[in-house]
This record gives C-alpha cells, structure tokens and sequence, in this order.
C-alpha cells in the first residue's frame, strides 16, 4: 500500500543564519527560480536550475510517482518553503514525494550530509542482542544492496524487496539528486547506512533518513509503485528425515556464524569510534563531536596515496608535505600530512579543521576530512586538477599563458570568494594569508582558495583585531598589519588588490626583502595610472583581444584596495569586489 497524498515532513531554512533584506536582489531571483521549479514538474522528476548565477536550486520527486503527483507535491513544497524560510538566503524542505533545496551558492553535484531529517523506530535499551543483531544485519544488508542499484541507476533512484518469512515482506528504497555522480551517490548512502541509523538502539523495521543529497526508507508494508516481486531462496528438501536435519544443522551454523561475524564488527567498531571520540575531544574539546563523520582511518590515506610515496608526492609548504592520493570510492584527493618537526602546524592543524569545515563555497577548496591516528595529523581536500596560480604566472616553465578572459575570471572568483569569508558564510573569517601560491585553480581555471591555518575568526560587527603574532607574507601584508598587528577584512582586501595588479602586469609585487620596502610594483602601476598610460602596464604575454574598459577597471580596483589612507589604512568599499 502506497500513499497517494504528497505531506509534509520536515524543512531547514537557517543553515547560516543569515537572512535577506526585503529589497535585495536576491529575493526576486529567488522568486523566480521557486516559478521555474513549480512549472518544470509538469515533466520531469529531477529539475535544477539557477538564476543569473546568484540562487541555485532544485527539486527531487521520488522516482515511482507520476507527474501529476510530483507536481502537486512540488507546487505545495513551494507554497511551503516561501511561507516559511521568506527571508534566508538557503533552505530545504522535504516531503513524503519530493524534496525543494535552494541556496545563494552553487551546490550542485556537491554530497551534502550535514543537515538530516530522519524517522526512525528506537528503543531505549541498546545492550547487546543476539536477535537485534541478526535483525540488523539482515537490515544493513538489504540497504546496502539498494544503495547500490540507486547508484548504479541512471535516474539514481532504486528499490529491493525481500522476502522475509511466509508472512513477511520487507521493502526498502534509495535516491540520491541525478547531479551526483554513481560514486557519490553511493558513498552518500552508504553513509546513511553507516553513520546516520542509531544500530544499536533501532527498535523495529520502519524508518527513513533524509539528507539534501539523498535519501533511505525501509519498511514491512509497500510504500511505493514497484514491479519486482520479493524473493526467496527455494531450497528442496529430501522427504527422509535425517537429510531434513542436516539442512537445519547447517543453517543453524550459518546463521551463527553470521551473528557471530555481526557482533564482532559490531565491537570493533565501536572500540574505534570510542578511540577516536576521546582522540577528537582531546584535540578539538567540545566542538570534537561535530567533527566525528569527517574522521578518516590512517589505513585508509595510506592506501590512497600508496603510503605516502615519492610518486604520489606534489608539494611542500609552512604546514608540510602535500600527496596525492585516489580513495576506494574513485574520489580524487592532496593530503596535506603535517611535519612532524613543524613547530606551529598543531595550532594551524587545528585551526584549520574547526575553521573550514563549516565553510562550503564553488571557490573555496572543498574541504573532505582529516586524519589524527599514531602522531598524524592530516588534512585532506579535493584534489584540484592544475596547479597554482603563481606557476601560470611567474614561472618561465609555465605550461600556457593566460588570456584576458581567463584573468579577468580568476580575478573575479577570488573576489567572490573572499565576499563570502567576510559578508555570507556563518563565520567572519580573515584568511591573512592571500598571494598566488594560495590560489588553485581546476580544471576550467577557476580559482579555489585553501589553506586556512592561519586564518582568524572575528565578530560579525566587528572593525579590527590585533595580534602579537604577524603571520603572512611580505608584499601582501597590509601596512597597519605588518607594523602595528591590526587586521581586519581590509587585511584580505589589500592582498586582494596585490594579486590583481600582479594579474594583470605578469610581474611579482616583491622578489626580496629590499623591494618590499619600496613596494616597486605598487609604485610602478600608480606612476603609470598617474602619467595616465595605466594600459602600459599589461601583460605583454597575454593571449587573444581583450577589452580596454574592463581593464582599466581592474587595474582601478587592485590600486583602491592597496590605496593608504594617512599611511597606515587599507581602504575598499565591498562593493568593488564584485
């Protein structure tokens, strides 16, 4: 039996905390991206969609209703999310048929595990059962196996049936958004299976968990339209009576051997994760909890980076070496594995974990987990297919030159990037440590900002902090920073305007201690826009045509945000970083 009544069940409008005012731009985008849904689920289960690259979202039907059920639901959904979340700038709501999620940054093809909904039946004594254990190991199984058809499933969406007994039948679904990849969407729900059903506690079959990238339902009733039939293993028996017994003798073995295998894993696991909790409260306090499902075994990196090898070896910076390693699920990633001997890489280590893992941007470097096992400490991020930005510019190996059009995009994601460390993600944070060398960029050259250890949090109203500890670069650093230890977002800005002008010219601000002083770049560029010739300071390498306004518009910002006020204040309104 199926429901053929789409209800509400859950929604999240407050991922960040931060709201819209009722004149921003955002919100007629908004409005009509939640139009372009609502009339898209007339023909599609799956739709994604964003509007002028500031709102992104999607919907998801489950994938056994039919279009005139979707729409209803989609259409209600959308009803819903706008009375309830009318002034965030992201949020989700789900339904028994169909799920909504929009937000102001590009989420799409991102697994997405932090906000969940989940109904589930529990109990409250969770000691060890031999019978809750073979229950939940004929539970695990079954979802594991309809983890994997959704997977593997073009639509990403997938059931199994299985027969428990004579009377029983036991149904189970998985879905994940059709913009994840096979990989992710199976690394999704296996970590559903894995992390998000309380095992030793779960009372009876019946339950689902929901998260924004994909979902699990199981139950002992038909909760959905389905063509295969549930089946069981047929075994004949022989009518003599000492065969029937050899069957019964064997299978009471296999079964315990099964509750057996069950209950030792079951242990083993829950000996580590104990390991690991006090690990994670001893370095991280409080806060430690949060971070336990982007805990990775040692084991595992080691594995992925053929144990730290000189082939998969990629760089070396202030933190240590970084490698580069391939995980069991196909995910490419560069481990960065503190040096031993580093004397303050614990501090940014930690710094870094706490700091990151809340942020989430297409130009920040994604930011997939860390390792604390054995004296290791190791960060592990996504890895980003070319190398820094400092090699496309400053390196006379360089592979290709940059045109205008690529620099100008560079330019404008770093820009968007920072905008959403300091004004739209659920911190204010000040990375301090901005130059070409921190600047990544993938495949399609756009810009991704990593490494945060040396990066501050301050209060949202917040002007300026000081520091006894000036870290950074020199020709980067902001003139009331690197004197007077005062940094602020303006801090950011000023090494922001740097880049721009090194962008544009093809030339480093500063090679050595004695040019830093006389900030020759800055100078050269500001007796050129003085003398009225700024178009002299291009890059005589750039490729292709390029457009003359837009130019020396860049050019006038990177000399705004490195502009001093009385020698001692960066200045920048925000509005020139877009």
């Amino acid at each position: 039996m199926f429901l053929e009544h789409p209800f509400y069940l859950s929604h999240n409008c407050s991922f960040s905390n931060k709201t819209i005012t009722f004149n921003n731009t955002f919100k007629v985008h908004l409005t009509t991206l939640l139009s372009y849904l609502s009339s898209n689920a007339t023909k599609s289960l799956f739709y994604k969609v964003d509007v002028a690259n500031k709102v992104f979202g999607l919907f998801m039907c489950r994938g056994d209703v039919s279009f005139p059920l979707c729409e209803q639901c989609v259409q209600n959904a959308t009803y819903q999310i706008t009375s309830k979340c009318h002034s965030f700038q992201e949020a989700i709501i789900w339904y028994s048929h169909c799920m909504i999620r929009y937000s102001y940054w590009n989420f799409f093809s991102i697994v997405d595990k932090n906000h969940v909904f989940y109904e589930m039946n529990v109990t409250s004594d969770s000691s060890p059962n031999k019978k809750r254990n073979l229950f939940n190991f004929v539970v695990s199984n079954a979802l594991s196996k309809v983890a994997i058809v959704a997977g593997d499933s073009d639509e990403r969406y997938g059931t199994k049936s299985l027969k428990l007994n004579d009377l029983q039948i036991f149904y189970t679904l998985g879905q994940c958004t059709q913009d994840l990849s096979s990989d992710d969407c199976k690394g999704c729900l296996g970590d559903v299976i894995g992390n998000a059903i309380p095992w030793p506690s779960l009372g009876s079959v019946g339950g689902s968990v929901l998260y924004p990238s994909c979902n699990l339902r199981f139950e002992l009733f038909q909760f959905y339209k389905e063509g295969d039939k549930a089946t069981l293993p047929i075994i004949k028996y022989s009518p003599s009576e000492k065969i029937r017994n050899w069957w019964q003798t064997i299978s009471l073995i296999v079964v315990s051997i099964m509750i057996f295998f069950f209950v030792g894993c079951y242990l083993l696991k829950r000996k580590a994760r104990k390991k690991f909790k006090a690990i994670l409260k001893e370095n991280f306090g409080d806060e430690g909890a949060t971070l336990e499902p982007l805990q990775f075994d040692l084991v595992v990196i080691e594995e992925a980076t053929n144990n730290f090898s000189n082939e998969n070896y990629i760089g070396k910076g202030g933190f240590g070496n970084v490698y580069k390693g391939i995980l069991l699920d196909g995910r490419q990633i560069a481990v960065k594995r503190l040096s031993i001997s580093s004397s303050q890489g614990g501090t940014e280590f930690k710094n870094e974990v706490l700091l990151i893992a809340k942020l989430q941007h297409r130009n920040l470097v994604a930011f997939i987990g860390f390792c604390l096992e054995e004296q290791e400490k190791i960060l592990i991020y996504e890895y980003v297919t070319n190398n820094s930005l400092d090699h496309f510019l400053f390196d006379f190996r360089r592979p290709k030159f940059l045109s205008w059009f690529e620099r100008s995009n560079i330019i404008r994601g770093i820009a968007q990037g920072i905008l959403y460390l300091h004004e739209y993600s659920r911190l204010k944070v000040i990375h301090r440590d901005l130059k070409p060398n921190n600047i990544l960029l993938d495949e399609n050259m756009n810009p991704r900002i990593p490494d945060f250890g040396l990066a501050r949090i301050v209060e949202l109203n917040q002007d300026k902090e000081n520091t006894n500890r000036i870290v950074g670069t020199l020709g980067y650093m902001c003139p009331e920073y690197a004197m007077l230890g005062q940094f602020s977002e303006k801090s950011d800005v000023y090494s922001f305007g740097v880049m721009v002008l090194e962008i544009i010219t093809g030339n480093k601000n500063v090679t050595s201690y004695e040019s830093c002083v006389g900030h020759s770049l800055l100078n050269y560029v500001w007796r050129q826009w003085r003398n009225q010739i700024p178009l002299s300071i291009l890059d005589p390498n750039i490729k292709g045509s390029y457009c003359e306004i837009e130019v020396i518009k860049c050019i006038q910002i990177g000399l705004l945000c490195v502009q001093t006020n009385n020698a001692k204040n960066c200045f920048i309104s925000q509005q020139s970083l877009h």
